[in-house]
């Protein structure tokens, strides 16, 4: 049942961020950016891939982490729930040592 509840999320989320893409240059944007809002949340609760390649993409992208930080509050409860899980501090704590690692090599 887990599988399969992973699958329909995964699916689920790649249709709905490809739909979102899609719309993106027509002429209300807008839309776009509500179905890849409701994707995100999809694909970082199906697959832990998904939310690791997201949360590196937020850690590439800080400065609009900010906005989205910001968004998350006014968002819906079970999308700020998904997209906390991908906070991008890991990322950043994980750069940190192995540079510091790096640098004790030296």
């Amino acid at each position: 049942m887990r599988l399969v509840r992973s699958f329909g999320l995964v699916g689920g989320g790649l249709v709905l961020l490809l739909v979102g893409l899609a719309f993106l240059p027509l002429p209300p944007p807008f839309f776009g950016m509500v179905l890849i809002a409701f994707a995100l949340p999809m694909l970082a609760s199906g697959s832990k891939r998904a939310r690791r390649l997201i949360q590196f993409a937020r850690w590439k992208i800080a400065q609009r982490n900010g906005f989205l930080e910001k968004a998350l509050y006014q968002a819906p409860r079970w999308i700020g729930v998904y997209l906390r899980k991908t906070d991008p501090g890991p990322v950043t704590r994980r750069r940190r040592q192995k540079d510091r690692h790096q640098r004790l090599l030296t």
